[in-house]
C-alpha cells in the first residue's frame, strides 16, 4: 500500500485535471464546456448516499510518532473533533459531520467518507485535504454534481512543534477538514484562507465567507430566501473577461465574503447576509506551489480537462472603479434577490507587489495572530509584514505607503518602522470613544496600488482572558470538579479541557467552576478559557497553558454483545465498559465507513445501547471498534467482524416511520411502518416483539409491516425483534417519543391561553401554545424548535413552560418572505416530530 502522502499528492494531481470554480468562493467544480454561459459543476459529496445525511471521518489508529510536551494522542483526536464538529455546526448547512471511530488500514470501506492519517509531509507542510475519489456525474435537485466518495487529510507524523492544543495546530484541522467536504482557499481571512491572511480564532474559527460556502454547497432547506447575492462581470480594459479574479463582499460589521470569476469574467456572490456593502476585485496572489494556480488553488478545466488558466494580472479597484476608497459606492443587498450589474473594467499591471499582508498584535508578551486591540489599553497598535514586499526600507514605511480602515470606524494615527524589527511595519491606531468592538478592514495603498485585508484589525474592549490556576476539588456527592481562576474569566467564558468543553457548574467573575470531561487516569489535560469577543488565554500563555492532572486509574476498557454482523444486517449491540464514564457524549465506532453507529442509549456510566448498521455493499473483514467519551479513549483491533451478507436472515431497521406523514417519530397509540428484508409476507408466520409484548402486524408492500403501538406502552428506548418463521432478526432497539406536539392557541404577550386564536401579523412576535411538546419539566432549547409558516421555515426564539400543566409557550417572529392571506397553513416540529397544520390568517405589516 503506498503512503498518504503519496497517495494524496497522486490524487491531487489528477484532480487538477477536474477541478473548477463554484458559484462562490472556490468550490471544487467541473464546467461542462468552454463556452459561456458557465454553469459550475461542483464537487461534493452525495447526501443521498450518506446515512442520516453525515460524513464520517475516521482517525487513524496509528498514532504520531512525536508529540509536544504536555500533548497526548487523545488530545490530538480532541482538538481533530472539535474541528469536525465546527463544520458539522454550521446550521445553514444539511451536511452533517461525525466521528466514525478509529480505523485500521485493512478495514473494509466502501461507503463515502473522510480519513484522517498520520504521515511524513514536506518541509514546511503543516497538513494536507482533499477530496481523493470521486464518482460518475450525477443529476440532483440544485443541478448536477461529481460527488466525492473518499476525502483524505494527512496530518504530520511528528508533531513535536506544532501541539495540538495551539491555535495553530486547530484552525489548519479546520481548515484542511474545510477541504476535504469540498472547499478551496478563499482571499476574506477565514478559515479557508491560507495561513498568512487567516483572521480566525479558536473561539470563533469560521468567517462569514465559510459558512456562505459550505451552506451554498450543502444548503439547509430556506436557506437561499435569508441571504441575498451580488453578481456581475469583471473585464480588462481591452474587452476580455478577466478570469480567476477575486471579487469580494465586505461590509462594515466585519463580514466578507467573496466570490472567484468564471472564464468570462462573469461572477456571483452568494450567501450574503441583507445590507450595504463595499465591492472590490483584485487578482490572485502567485502561488507557493509550481503544480497548483494562483492563491495555491486548482484551475478549472473543460469537459476534456483542458485548464483554463487566471487572467492577466490587474490593478485592484472599488466599485464603481475607483482606488480611494472613500469614493467607493455601498451596494445594498436584499435576501432572496441578488443586485445585478455590479462590473468592473480593470487595467493590466505587471508582478504584485503589495499582497499578503499578515497582522500581529501585543495584548502581553505573546505576538498574537491575528491582531487583537484592546481599545481601552495601552497598545493601540499592530504589526505587518507582506509576503510580496517589505513594508519598510532603511528603518521607516516605505515612500509612498499608507493605511486606512475601511468604512472610518477607526483612524490610523501614524505608521513606522518597529523600533525592535523595523523589518516589520507598526501601525498606530486612534480609536472614537463611541466605536465598538468587531472586526475591521484595512487598506495597504503603495504606488497606487491597493491591497485590502479583510478583518486585518480585531477590536476588542477588554483583555483576553488569563488562566492563573485550575485545583480540583470535590462536590457535595463526590463527585470530581475543576476551579479555573484567573482574569477575564465570567458567565461567558468557555473552558476546554484540550479539545472538550468542559460543562459549567458556576461562573462569576474570576473564577469558573466546571465538570471535568472524563479521561485515562494519570492525563494532564491543558486547559484554554475562551472569550465571547474571539480572545482566548493562549494570547496571554502561548504554549505553556496550565494542566489539570487527573488522578491515577486503570485504563478503560469494553465489552460487546454482538461482534460480527452480516452485510445488510442492522442489530442493537450492548456495550459495556470497564472503567469508562459513558455519557450522552459518547461516541462509538466501528471503523469502518461501511459500519454506522445509528444512535445511542447510555444507560449508565459503564453501559450503553447502540444500533448497528452494516452497510449492505460492505466487504467481508475485521474492523477496530473504539469509543471515545471526553477525552477517555477505549480500543479494541480486530474487535468487530464484517460477514457476507446472508439471505436467510430477517432483517430489520431500527429507523420506524410514522405512516400519517412518512417522517421518523412514533408513539403510544400510533401505527409505526417498519421496513427490512428477508421476511414472509403472511402474517401468520411472523411473530413481532417489542420488550416482549407480541404485537399484531399486517404486510404492507414487500419489505414492509405494518403495527400499531399500545397505548399504554411508554416512552423511551425499547427492544424490537422480528421472527419470521423458524429464522429470528437481530434485536434492534427502537425510539417510542411522545405523542406529536398539538398547536392549541395562538396570540401575543408572553401567556396565551389554549382555544385562543387571532390573525398574525408580518414582522410580529407570536405566542404559540403547545400540547406535548416534550417531557414535562424539560428544558427546551429554541433552537430545537422550527415552526413552518406558509412553507416559510422560522426557528423559534423563545420556548418556556405555560400556567396550564401539559403546555408550552413557543414565540416565534413572523419573517417578511411570508406571503399574506387567510387560511395559511402554520405547523411547528421538534426532533423530527411534527404537529398538524393550524391554520391563521397572516396580515401585511
Amino acid at each position: 500500500m503506498m503512503g498518504a502522502t503519496k497517495r494524496l499528492a497522486l490524487l491531487i494531481a489528477a484532480a487538477a485535471c477536474l477541478a473548477g470554480t463554484g458559484r462562490a468562493y472556490y468550490h471544487f467544480v467541473h464546467y461542462a464546456s468552454r463556452f459561456a454561459p458557465f454553469t459550475p459543476i461542483p464537487e461534493k459529496f452525495d447526501l443521498n448516499a450518506l446515512p442520516n445525511r453525515t460524513v464520517y471521518f475516521f482517525v487513524s489508529a496509528q498514532a504520531p510518532t512525536q508529540l509536544a510536551p504536555n500533548d497526548t494522542f487523545a488530545g490530538v483526536l480532541s482538538q481533530i473533533s472539535l474541528a469536525a464538529r465546527t463544520w458539522n455546526d454550521v446550521s445553514t448547512s444539511e451536511l452533517r459531520v461525525a466521528f466514525g471511530g478509529l480505523f485500521s488500514a485493512e478495514a473494509p470501506r466502501a461507503t463515502p467518507a473522510i480519513e484522517v492519517v498520520f504521515d511524513e509531509l514536506a518541509p514546511g507542510v503543516l497538513a494536507m485535504g482533499a477530496p481523493v475519489l470521486r464518482a460518475d456525474l450525477t443529476a440532483g435537485a440544485s443541478g448536477s454534481f461529481v460527488p466525492i466518495t473518499r476525502s483524505l487529510m494527512v496530518l504530520r507524523r511528528d508533531l513535536s512543534d506544532r501541539p495540538s492544543f495551539t491555535d495553530g495546530f486547530f484552525l489548519t484541522a479546520v481548515h484542511e477538514l474545510g477541504h476535504t467536504l469540498g472547499l478551496q482557499h478563499a482571499l476574506t481571512s477565514s478559515v479557508m484562507s491560507t495561513d498568512v491572511t487567516r483572521a480566525s480564532t479558536r473561539a470563533k474559527p469560521l468567517g462569514a465567507d465559510d459558512v456562505a460556502a459550505i451552506s451554498l454547497l450543502y444548503p439547509a432547506r430556506g436557506y437561499a430566501a435569508r441571504v441575498g447575492g451580488i453578481a456581475g462581470r469583471v473585464t480588462m480594459s481591452t474587452g476580455e473577461g478577466a478570469a480567476l479574479a477575486s471579487v469580494v463582499a465586505v461590509n462594515p460589521g466585519g463580514e466578507a465574503v467573496s466570490a472567484l470569476t468564471h472564464p468570462d469574467g462573469t461572477y456571483r456572490i452568494e450567501g450574503l447576509s441583507p445590507g450595504q456593502y463595499y465591492v472590490y476585485v483584485h487578482p490572485l496572489p502567485p502561488s507557493p506551489q509550481p503544480d497548483l494556480g494562483p492563491a495555491a488553488i486548482v484551475l478549472p478545466v473543460d469537459q476534456l480537462n483542458r485548464a483554463f488558466p487566471a487572467g492577466d494580472l490587474f490593478e485592484t479597484l472599488f466599485y464603481p472603479g475607483t482606488k480611494n476608497p472613500e469614493q467607493a459606492l455601498t451596494i445594498f443587498v436584499n435576501a432572496g434577490m441578488a443586485a445585478e450589474g455590479i462590473n468592473f473594467t480593470v487595467r493590466r499591471r505587471g508582478a504584485l507587489q503589495l499582497h499578503g499582508v499578515t497582522t500581529y498584535s501585543f495584548p502581553g508578551s505573546v505576538a498574537v495572530k491575528p491582531a487583537f486591540l484592546n481599545i481601552n489599553g495601552p497598545r493601540l497598535f499592530l504589526l505587518a509584514s507582506s509576503e510580496g514586499m517589505g513594508l519598510t526600507s532603511g528603518g521607516a514605511p516605505l515612500p509612498t505607503l499608507s493605511v486606512t480602515v475601511l468604512g472610518g470606524a477607526a483612524a490610523v494615527a501614524q505608521t513606522r518602522a518597529y523600533s525592535q524589527d523595523p523589518r516589520f511595519l507598526q501601525v498606530d491606531f486612534g480609536f472614537n470613544p463611541l466605536s465598538g468592538p468587531g472586526p475591521r478592514h484595512l487598506v495597504f495603498s503603495y504606488n497606487s496600488d491597493l491591497y485590502v485585508l479583510p478583518s486585518g484589525l480585531n477590536a476588542v474592549n477588554r483583555q483576553p482572558p488569563l488562566v492563573s490556576s485550575v485545583t480540583s476539588e470535590l462536590d457535595v456527592t463526590g463527585n470530581r470538579l475543576a476551579v479555573v481562576t484567573g482574569t477575564n474569566l465570567g458567565p461567558d467564558t468557555r473552558i476546554l479541557f484540550d479539545g472538550v468543553q468542559a460543562a459549567v457548574r458556576s461562573a462569576e467573575e474570576g473564577r469558573v467552576v466546571v465538570v471535568p470531561p472524563p479521561a485515562a487516569g494519570g492525563h494532564r489535560a491543558n486547559v484554554i478559557a475562551l472569550a465571547s469577543d474571539g480572545q482566548s488565554s493562549l494570547f496571554l500563555q502561548g504554549r505553556t497553558p496550565p494542566t489539570f492532572a487527573y488522578e491515577p486509574g486503570d485504563a478503560p476498557g469494553v465489552l460487546l454483545s454482538q461482534s460480527a454482523l452480516a452485510a445488510g444486517a442492522e442489530s442493537m449491540v450492548e456495550i459495556t465498559g470497564i472503567n469508562t464514564s459513558f455519557s450522552e457524549d459518547t461516541r462509538v465506532g466501528f471503523g469502518s465507513s461501511d459500519v454506522v453507529v445509528r444512535r445511542t442509549w447510555v444507560l449508565s456510566p459503564t453501559r450503553l445501547l447502540a444500533n448497528v448498521a452494516v452497510a449492505p455493499s460492505a466487504a467481508a473483514g475485521s474492523t477496530l471498534v473504539s469509543v471515545v467519551t471526553g477525552l477517555q479513549v477505549s480500543s479494541q483491533p480486530f474487535g468487530f467482524q464484517v460477514q457476507p451478507a446472508n439471505s436467510q436472515l430477517p432483517v430489520i431497521s431500527s429507523q420506524l416511520v410514522n405512516p400519517a406523514n412518512g417522517q421518523p417519530g412514533v408513539f403510544p397509540g400510533g401505527l409505526a411502518l417498519l421496513q427490512g428484508s428477508n421476511f414472509s409476507s403472511n402474517p401468520a408466520e411472523l411473530n413481532l416483539t417489542l420488550n416482549g409484548t407480541r404485537l399484531s402486524v399486517q404486510p404492507m408492500a414487500p419489505g414492509q409491516l405494518l403495527f400499531q403501538i399500545p397505548a399504554t406502552f411508554p416512552t423511551g428506548p425499547a427492544v424490537l425483534r422480528l421472527q419470521s418463521g423458524t429464522e429470528q432478526s437481530y434485536p434492534v432497539v427502537v425510539a417510542i417519543d411522545l405523542p406529536p406536539p398539538v398547536i392549541a392557541g395562538l396570540g401575543v404577550g408572553t401567556a396565551p391561553l389554549p382555544g385562543t386564536t387571532r390573525p398574525v401579523r408580518v414582522g410580529e412576535v407570536v405566542t404559540l401554545v403547545v400540547n406535548s411538546l416534550a417531557e414535562p419539566g424539560a428544558v427546551i432549547a429554541p433552537g430545537r424548535v422550527r415552526v413552518t409558516v406558509g412553507g416559510v421555515e422560522i426557528q423559534a426564539s423563545a420556548v418556556s413552560p405555560a400556567p396550564q400543566p401539559g403546555y408550552s409557550l413557543v414565540q416565534f417572529t413572523v419573517t417578511p418572505s411570508v406571503a399574506p392571506g387567510p387560511q395559511v397553513p402554520l405547523s411547528l416540529s421538534i426532533d423530527g416530530r411534527a404537529s398538524q397544520p393550524f391554520m391563521v390568517t397572516v396580515q401585511a405589516a
